[in-house]
């Protein structure tokens, strides 16, 4: 069960678009992330919240997307962890 997948905000303020486009192009950052968090191996489920109704479509658009590949992920893993 994955929820609170964007940190607060804190992720989506790490993404910037050229990151996103890696996830998957033509998603914004918050999408991106919500979309690097369902294809975590082992996630099933999505507690998805958003603070009005186009947020929450947004969001429900990036866990229909397929899920990323492991290298993908941890490509994604190691821009994010670089100082």
């Amino acid at each position: 069960m994955a929820s609170a997948q964007l940190h607060g905000g804190e992720l989506p303020g790490m993404v910037d678009q050229e990151l996103a486009d890696l996830i998957g192009p033509g998603l914004t950052a918050a999408q991106a992330c919500i979309l690097a968090v369902a294809s975590c191996p082992g996630v099933t489920d999505i507690l998805l919240a958003a603070s009005s109704a186009t947020h929450w479509r947004q969001a429900a658009d990036a866990v229909a997307q397929p899920s990323l590949a492991t290298a993908q992920l941890r490509e994604i893993t190691h821009v994010l962890a670089s100082p």
